[in-house]
């Protein structure tokens, strides 16, 4: 399991803005409110205003694509972001100068792939996506963790636009699931979150086990990709959610990682120091859980 190598610098109380801004203008884009994103965002505004008396805005948004797209306008006051590692990857494809741009500060945890079927749907494996045919898949919202997931698969696989994303939310995506084939031409749903986490979809998948189960993606079905350096986009898990015996689910699948990022041009040395320091030393309580 990889663990973010954390840099810290020394820290200056007094610290000295770029030009126009004040030093306590730190703005940090994360996703919904009900997502992850927001909760770390939250712990880090905690541990910035209770430790160093610095403010910090959280604005929300549509998920990683669009806060990389925040942190990288000029025009945007967003200086920080936290964004998945295949969204990054994604988005360095496209805009590779964003490489020397930005700067890691810190991993805030795993992040896996949770692909649910229909059990009448034929969907066994990650390859029935990339065969011929006419299929969707419901990706959730525009922007969603999933659907950029999707889309950064599809970059490295050409073979999965076989299948079709849609922007079906997963509750909706349940329901059609459990049809019969011809009636929903939606066969699997994607969704990302904390390998651990028990989200009202996984508690209907375990309590409806003869309508849906959760399809594994092992090594071979997907090109992990990697980053310069050799690190890798996705890492292959054996990933056990729920409890107990009886209610539990144990699969394969991929997972990536969360991180927090920074704009190199919008905060000061001094400020990425101080940064650095407070997710070094307060990291459990901002990203709780994190392994």
């Amino acid at each position: 399991m990889r663990t973010a190598t954390l840099v810290v610098l020394p820290v200056l109380l007094l610290l000295v803005a770029p030009e126009g801004r004040s030093a306590e203008d730190l703005v940090i884009s994360t996703g919904a409110e009900s997502g992850y994103y927001y909760t770390v965002a939250r712990g880090l505004r905690a541990v910035l205003r209770s430790q160093y008396g610095t403010p910090l805005e959280i604005r929300t948004s549509a998920g990683s694509l669009e806060n990389l797209a925040l942190l990288d306008d000029p025009a945007s006051p967003v200086a920080i972001a936290l964004t998945q590692a295949d969204a990054l990857k994604y988005y360095i494809g496209d805009h590779p100068e964003f490489v020397s741009r930005h700067v890691e500060l810190a991993d805030v945890g795993e992040e896996c792939v949770f692909l649910i079927t229909g059990k009448r749907k034929g969907i066994k494996s990650l390859a029935d996506l990339k065969a011929e045919g006419s299929r969707e898949l419901a990706v959730g919202r525009l922007g969603s963790g999933a659907a950029v997931t999707w889309e950064y698969m599809n970059r490295i696989e050409p073979s999965f636009r076989q299948t079709k994303p849609v922007n079906v939310e997963m509750i909706e995506a349940l329901l059609g699931l459990k049809q019969i084939p011809q009636s929903s031409a939606i066969v699997a749903a994607m969704m990302v979150q904390r390998p651990r986490t028990l989200s009202a979809p996984v508690e209907t998948v375990l309590d409806r086990r003869d309508d849906y189960e959760i399809v594994p993606i092992r090594e071979g079905d997907v090109d992990p990709g990697s980053f310069e350096g050799g690190r890798p986009v996705y890492t292959f898990e054996k990933v056990s959610v729920g409890f107990g015996r009886d209610y539990r689910a144990t699969f394969e699948t991929i997972c990536t990682r969360g991180l927090l990022i920074a704009a190199r041009a919008k905060l000061t040395e001094e400020q990425l120091a101080l940064l650095n320091e407070a997710m070094a030393t307060s990291r459990g309580y901002i990203a709780p859980g994190t392994d």
